[in-house]
């Protein structure tokens, strides 16, 4: 990433790395809330009467294949800050799963119902993921320069 926009996406790839940090440490704690509880709940609160079977599975497994994912965001920020030269690869896997993550999630806690009833939390979620898209599109329009 070069010219203009190297501060730019400079900013964006620390916000990302701070923000999967965070995202590690949201996913440790609702992790040990479902050993200690049995219920997700933080940071993806049910519609009335809890998750399905089939709800809980899949934001199970959602957050399984986040966390493989944030530590391969972590590897990316890691290796754009220290210019190592498998960076731009690994930011291209890294932001393809996050953004597929991110879609599968919206779509999947949107076809519970779960956003009619916790639409600030649901849209808190997203916009913190807000300024990842934009990182997607100058990472793509600054990779083919």
């Amino acid at each position: 990433m070069y010219h203009k926009n190297k501060r730019l996406v400079t900013f964006l790839i620390a916000y990302y790395g701070v923000l999967e940090i965070v995202h590690l440490c949201i996913l440790a704690w609702a992790g040990l809330q479902l050993v200690r509880v049995g219920e997700i709940g933080f940071p993806a609160p049910p519609p009335p009467g809890g998750w399905s079977v089939q709800a809980r599975s899949f934001l199970i497994a959602t957050g399984v294949a986040d966390a493989v994912n944030i530590v391969l965001a972590l590897l990316f920020v890691y290796g754009y800050f220290t210019q190592a030269p498998w960076w731009r690869g690994l930011g291209t896997i890294t932001l393809t799963a996050t953004a597929y993550s991110g879609f599968v999630f919206v779509y999947g806690t949107i076809a519970t119902g779960a956003w009619i009833y916790h639409p600030v939390v649901y849209w808190g979620i997203v916009s913190a993921f807000v300024p990842i898209i934009l990182l997607m599109v100058v990472y793509i329009w600054t990779s083919s320069v």
